[in-house]
């Protein structure tokens, strides 16, 4: 492995926590994900980093939007550790949602050719099933989901803590056009889809970061994306059909259908939604992080 660059790491969603998001919980850590986030980084110390030297942790505030972390937080990290590397780019390693940020800073108009490989493990980079019911309805399907996933059962825990306008990225996870239709409904045994061009609740984000994705390869940016497979892992959503405009206007979920074709938070069709190297693991969306670690050596 090459140490000539400096890497940055971009925990997913969920994966910084601190007083900043909620009073009383201390200093930027992972929070649920410490276990996972601890693990990474002591492998990436194995490899010879060296924290906060040519390693760093980006710890954010996940309820603000793709463009003012990846401006104001990501921008001036990436900075930071060329100025005390001296080096021209760095390489960014991205866990689940964390993707998006470093995806919003590379095809940015403010991007500085700064970025020398992009990995993107789990990120739903056509978005993800679980925040539709919170968006629409303002509550989550349970129990209507057997086995909600990490993702889902953080967003019930925290927006517990958090008003929806105290979260306006939320919107930015949901699928995307590129997902592909996720609302079914069932009616005289026959099953219908709702049409993503027909839904109230787009999500315009990353539908704008998917038709701009050739930016990534335009600017040299060599893109790695890391799947996992074989776990229960939310795909759609089932409906009953929308009367009302004002709430559930999509329809209101009454289930959801998982698929094995993703790792318990992202399903492999969101995974593989950007152009790049693919590379596909047996194992869930925490494992898939330290699975990374053992791949770096042969990829930076």
């Amino acid at each position: 492995m090459s140490l000539q660059l400096p890497l940055i790491f971009i925990p997913g969603l969920f994966g910084s926590l601190g007083a900043e998001i909620i009073p009383h919980t201390g200093t930027w850590h992972f929070g649920p994900s410490h276990y996972t986030g601890v693990r990474f980084i002591k492998e990436m110390e194995r490899h010879g980093y060296i924290l906060n030297q040519n390693l760093f942790i980006m710890f954010y505030d996940w309820r603000q939007s793709a463009s003012d972390l990846s401006r104001f937080v990501l921008s001036p990290l990436i900075h930071k550790a060329m100025k005390l590397n001296h080096t021209k780019k760095v390489n960014l390693i991205c866990h689940g949602t964390g993707g998006l940020i470093a995806r919003y800073y590379a095809q940015s108009g403010f991007y500085d050719y700064s970025v020398n490989q992009l990995l993107l493990v789990g990120t739903p980079n056509a978005g993800f099933a679980a925040p539709f019911s919170y968006l629409s309805g303002g509550v989550f399907p349970y129990p209507c989901i057997d086995e909600p996933d990490f993702i889902s059962l953080n967003l019930n825990l925290f927006l517990q803590f958090l008003a929806p306008s105290q979260f306006p990225a939320l919107s930015e996870f949901l699928p995307s056009k590129s997902y592909g239709d996720y609302l079914v409904y069932s009616r005289n045994q026959v099953t219908y889809s709702i049409p993503y061009d027909t839904m109230h609740f787009q999500n315009t984000f990353l539908d704008s970061l998917n038709n701009f994705a050739y930016l990534i390869p335009d600017r040299g940016i060599h893109t790695v994306l890391i799947g996992g497979r074989g776990f229960q892992t939310s795909d759609l959503l089932e409906i009953f059909p929308a009367c009302s405009l004002n709430k559930w206007a999509d329809g209101k979920v009454m289930g959801g259908l998982s698929t094995l074709e993703g790792d318990s938070c992202t399903p492999l069709k969101s995974v593989f939604a950007l152009e790049g190297q693919q590379y596909l693991f047996n194992v869930d969306y925490g494992e898939l992080l330290l699975q990374t670690a053992n791949l770096l050596p042969s990829i930076l």
